[in-house]
């Protein structure tokens, strides 16, 4: 019987965990084209090795971030930590 009540719960986790996945995957999208939209009023004047390198930075440092969290709403939601 908790076979069948740790199935759910982890089920519901990642369910969880893969729409907070998607919601942060389309703020980031969402970003992204502000930040196209940006680019092409020429506010930056930096060379296009800058603006590659600081986007590239900043889609790295949302993917980390979104990732450990929903690696840590995930690890919350399955109590695979509280069977110790």
């Amino acid at each position: 019987m908790t076979h069948d009540l740790e199935q759910k719960h982890d089920k519901k986790s990642n369910s969880k965990s893969l729409r907070f996945v998607w919601v942060c995957s389309g703020l980031l999208l969402g970003v992204i084209a502000i930040f196209a939209f940006a680019m092409q009023l020429e506010i930056f004047d930096a060379g296009p090795h800058v603006v590659f390198a600081m986007v590239a930075g900043v889609f790295a440092t949302i993917l980390l971030g979104v990732g450990l969290m929903a690696l840590a709403f995930h690890s919350d939601d399955s109590g695979i930590d509280d069977h110790q």
